[in-house]
C-alpha cells in the first residue's frame, strides 16, 4: 500500500509551510502559485482527490445508500434520540436542510474542486514522464466521474464544474444546477479518458489506486444507470480475462489481512491507528445497548453515535437457506436486555483492532462479483437469459447456493436483483439498484408496511413520500 494514498491534500489551492515573517516570499512556501511544478507535487494533489472518499464512506454514504433502502434501519435508543437526522433519511422525512445531506454534496464537490485543479494545472507543467502523466490524469478524471457519478444519482441536476475556481464571483457564476444529461455526458467522458490512460495494474506499493479496471466497471455502472446494456457489455466483457477473479471464500473481502485482493477493483482504503486514516463504521454499527467489549472488543458509546445500518428483518428473511454469506455480513448472536429480542449488526466491518473506534477495515466499492452480476443483468435485458445464467450461477456457487436454472427473463431479472441484495449487503449498492430498476417505490411501499407492523414508535410521515432523489441543500439553494 502506498503511504500517499492517505494523505490529505490540505487545500485546493495548495500547501501552506511555515510563516517566516522575515521574507515576503519564503522558498518554504508552497501555495497556489509555485505549486504543480513536479511529478511528486502532482501525485500528493491526487492522493488528497481520494481524500473526501474517507469521510464520505466513514459518514453519509451508508445513511443515503444503504440504510435509505430495505437493507438497513436504525435501532431506537430510548436514552439519547439525538441522532434524529439519521432517522430522517431512513424514514423518508429529511428536508433540504439536513446536515447530512449537505455533508455528503459538499464532499463530493471536494474531490472534484481538487481533480478539477489537477487537470487544469497539469497541461500547463512540465513532467517529462509519459508514464507519470497518464496516471495522474486517468486518476483525477476517474475519480471527478465517480464524485459526479454519486451526485446525480442523488440529487439529479445539480452544478457542473470543469475547471479549477479561483475566485469568489467564479463560484457564483458556476453554481447554476445543469441538466442530468449534461452531468452523463461527462462522466461518461471522464471515465473513457481514464480508461485509456491508466495501467491495467500497479505494483504493490500503489495498491489502492484506480486502475483500468476502476474505471472499466465505472463506465460499466454508467451505462447500466441508463439502461444502455450493450455499451455496458463492451467494458465488461475485458475484464473477465483480466487480473481479477472471485476469492474462493466470501470472507476474504473483508479480512484486513487481505485488503485490495484479487476480487477487489476498487476500494476505500483505511488505515488501523490514531491517525485520522481509519473506519469507524465497526462502532457506528454495534447496536447501542451492547455490553462493552461484546462486540467490538472495546466499550462504546452507548449513545446515539451507535445503533445505525441495523439490517432490518426484511432484509434477513430474503436468505436463502445455507447462504455462506449471512455469517459473514451479519451479527445475530446479541439479545437486547431491554427488549429480549435478537438485534442483528453489520459484521463486515469489525474487525481485530488495538484502539476503540480505529479500525483498518476497508470499504469494497467495485468488486469483481459485480462485474459478473452486472454483466448478467445486461445480458438477461438484451435478451440472452441463457447467458446470463451462467454468471449468476457463479456468484451463487460461491455462497453455497444451488444453480439458478429457469431462463425466463422476468424470473432472471427478480433473481439478479435478489442476488445482487445478498451479495453487496451493507457495501451501499442496494438503493442506487432499486432506482435503476424501477422498483424504488413498489419495494419501499412494501417494506414500508412490514416496518410498521413492527416499529410501533415511528413518526406520523414515515415512508409517505418514497423520494427518488434527495431534497437538494438549502444552503447552495440560497447560494444561487
Amino acid at each position: 500500500m502506498s503511504k500517499y494514498i492517505y494523505i490529505t491534500f490540505i487545500t485546493i489551492l495548495g500547501f501552506s509551510g511555515c510563516k517566516n515573517y522575515l521574507n515576503v516570499e519564503p522558498e518554504v512556501n508552497q501555495n497556489g502559485a509555485n505549486y504543480f511544478k513536479t511529478k511528486d507535487q502532482f501525485i500528493k494533489a491526487v492522493n488528497g482527490a481520494y481524500a473526501p472518499l474517507q469521510d464520505l464512506f466513514n459518514g453519509q454514504f451508508w445513511e443515503m445508500g444503504e440504510m435509505r433502502s430495505d437493507n438497513t434501519s436504525y435501532q431506537l435508543n430510548n436514552q439519547d434520540n439525538s441522532g434524529t437526522l439519521r432517522q430522517e433519511i431512513d424514514e423518508f422525512r429529511e428536508i433540504n436542510l439536513s446536515d447530512e445531506v449537505r455533508s455528503f454534496f459538499q464532499s463530493n464537490y471536494t474531490g472534484i474542486g481538487r481533480c478539477n485543479v489537477i487537470l487544469t494545472r497539469l497541461p500547463k507543467a512540465v513532467l517529462n514522464d509519459i508514464k507519470a502523466t497518464d496516471m495522474i490524469s486517468g486518476q483525477a478524471s476517474f475519480l471527478r466521474a465517480y464524485y459526479y457519478f454519486n451526485l446525480v444519482r442523488m440529487f439529479g441536476d445539480v452544478p457542473l464544474v470543469l475547471e479549477e475556481v479561483t475566485s469568489k464571483d467564479q463560484a457564483i457564476k458556476i453554481n447554476q444546477r445543469k441538466p442530468a444529461a449534461d452531468l452523463y455526458t461527462v462522466i461518461i467522458a471522464d471515465a473513457s479518458l481514464a480508461i485509456d490512460k491508466l495501467p491495467e495494474v500497479y505494483a504493490d506499493s500503489l495498491k489502492g489506486r484506480a486502475a483500468k479496471g476502476a474505471a472499466r466497471i465505472l463506465l460499466a455502472d454508467v451505462f447500466l444507470t441508463l439502461h444502455k446494456y450493450d455499451l455496458a457489455v463492451q467494458q465488461l466483457r475485458p475484464l473477465l480475462t483480466s487480473v481479477y477473479r472471485l476469492n474462493s471464500n466470501y470472507a476474504d473481502n473483508f479480512d484486513t489481512k487481505k485488503k485490495n485482493g484479487p476480487e477487489s477493483i476498487f476500494e476505500i482504503q483505511y488505515m488501523e491507528g490514531p491517525n485520522s486514516l481509519n473506519s469507524i463504521l465497526a462502532d457506528r454499527f454495534v447496536p447501542w445497548d451492547s455490553p462493552d467489549g461484546l462486540i467490538t472488543g472495546f466499550p462504546i458509546d452507548h449513545d446515539a453515535g451507535n445503533g445505525w445500518n441495523i439490517p432490518t428483518q426484511d432484509f434477513l428473511d430474503a436468505y436463502e437457506p445455507g447462504d455462506l454469506r449471512r455469517a459473514v455480513s451479519v451479527g445475530e448472536d446479541y439479545i437486547s436486555d431491554a427488549t429480549g429480542k435478537m438485534v442483528p449488526y453489520v459484521k463486515k466491518y469489525t474487525s481485530p483492532h488495538a484502539v476503540r473506534a480505529i479500525s483498518g477495515n476497508n470499504f469494497p466499492v467495485y468488486r469483481y462479483s459485480n462485474v459478473l452480476l452486472m454483466l448478467a443483468e445486461c445480458l438477461n435485458e438484451l435478451g440472452n437469459s441463457g447467458e446470463a445464467v451462467q454468471y449468476l450461477n457463479q456468484v451463487r456457487t460461491r455462497a453455497g447456493l444451488p444453480q439458478f436454472s429457469n431462463t425466463n427473463s422476468s424470473d432472471v431479472r427478480k433473481a439478479i436483483l435478489q442476488e445482487r441484495r445478498m451479495e453487496f449487503a451493507f457495501e451501499n449498492q442496494r438503493w442506487f439498484d432499486l432506482l435503476r430498476t424501477g422498483t424504488a417505490v413498489a419495494v419501499m411501499t412494501a417494506h414500508a408496511v412490514k416496518e410498521r407492523q413492527i416499529k410501533s414508535y415511528l413518526s406520523q410521515g414515515t415512508y409517505n413520500n418514497i423520494r427518488l432523489l434527495y431534497q437538494y441543500p438549502q444552503r447552495e439553494i440560497n447560494l444561487q
